[in-house]
């Protein structure tokens, strides 16, 4: 066990300046998409409630469908971040990479803003089954793979320009282990989204 974790840990030591400046992009994009649910308009606060409301009566009801939430939630995720892996072996893509993660963070603030604006202190509960622990591993992965993303992309840019050269074969495969690694978590974590989370929704709207 002690030789799968070395080999995991060599093969995902990241710039630790780069990881808190994803870091500190994600907080933005949370703080900035929570903020940005109370700009919004009578109608448009009217549809988020009632999508919340029918969301939460499907699972009461238990007519949520598993198999596809599960096919959907792997799509979301697992292709983010294939296309975060594809834009870092691109020449510039690591300006699309910081927009994708900004985006996807900035969602996930709007969805926890609305949560806690329509539901008060059951939304605050509510918010954070929604998010604790499989949207906090998700965000993680991403920034790792984005960090890892961005390097390369950077240097695949330098190389372009300056004509410089570096060692893409091994970075090249420690880019696709972490892509690897990065997959088995999503996956583990989108188990748990679909067949979990639910039911700690269902029993807390129950019992507030």
């Amino acid at each position: 066990m002690k030789k799968y974790l070395n080999f995991i840990k060599s093969n995902t030591r990241i710039n630790k300046n780069l990881f808190i400046f994803l870091i500190v992009l994600v907080m933005i994009g949370i703080s900035s998409g929570s903020v940005f649910v109370t700009f919004l308009n009578g109608n448009d606060k009217v549809m988020v409630n009632n999508y919340l409301n029918d969301f939460l009566n499907s699972i009461n009801l238990s007519k949520l469908n598993y198999s596809v939430s599960l096919v959907n939630t792997l799509i979301f995720t697992l292709g983010f971040a294939i296309m975060i892996w594809i834009f870092g072996i691109s020449i510039v893509g690591f300006l699309f990479i910081l927009i994708m993660l900004f985006v996807k963070s900035f969602s996930l603030g709007f969805s926890l803003g609305s949560i806690i604006i329509n539901f008060k202190f059951k939304g605050i509960l509510l918010s954070f089954l929604y998010i604790v622990p499989h949207h906090v591993i998700n965000i993680m992965v991403y920034i790792l793979l984005s960090s890892y993303a961005l390097i390369l992309s950077y240097k695949l840019f330098n190389s372009f320009v300056k004509k410089t050269t570096f060692d893409f074969k091994n970075i090249f495969r420690k880019y696709c282990f972490v892509l690897l690694f990065s997959l088995i978590i999503l996956f583990l974590s989108s188990l748990y989204e679909v067949y979990c989370v639910p039911y700690l929704l269902k029993l807390l709207n129950n019992i507030i």
